[in-house]
């Protein structure tokens, strides 16, 4: 049974590995797509703010997937099996999921900005994806804290 348990892992770390791998190449390609776009713009005479801004909400998305990518690889193959302190495990979820709300509150300001420009009726999306990000950091904010006050309870 504990050789079935391991072939299992190991199989699971391949898979972790491919995927992670296939997320990085993905976000690297999206990054110089952006390069691309900007350095197009600048040369046929279409640079503007509004169209950097687009890439930048490029740029944020594919470094937001880098990290997750990050977070899956040295979690789930790095450092798999390993036993840590709890307060190890709740700052290493807090950082993920700080990535995940950081991409989102960037992403909800880039598209505010276009929706600004281009249709101020369709704004309450935008805006609403900025106040959610806020209530998630919030909501980090609050588990961070009642976890640390539970530790110390122990």
């Amino acid at each position: 049974m504990e050789k079935q348990i391991k072939s299992v892992h190991r199989f699971s770390k391949v898979g972790y590995i491919i995927g992670c791998s296939t997320l990085y190449i993905i976000s690297i390609w999206i990054i110089f797509y952006a390069l691309y776009s900007i350095g197009v713009d600048v040369y046929i005479g279409e640079f503007t703010v509004y169209n950097l801004l687009d890439e930048v909400g490029l740029v944020v998305f594919a470094i937001a997937v880098i990290d997750v990518a990050k977070y899956l690889a040295i979690e789930e193959v790095i450092k798999h099996g390993h036993e840590r302190p709890p307060r190890e495990e709740r700052a290493t979820f807090t950082k993920f999921v700080m990535i995940i709300a950081t991409a989102l509150a960037l992403e909800g300001l880039v598209l505010t900005i276009e929706t600004a420009k281009t249709n101020l009726e369709m704004m309450i999306y935008p805006v609403l994806l900025l106040l959610m990000s806020t209530i998630f950091i919030i909501a980090i904010g609050l588990y961070q804290k009642f976890n640390a006050n539970s530790e110390t309870n122990h």
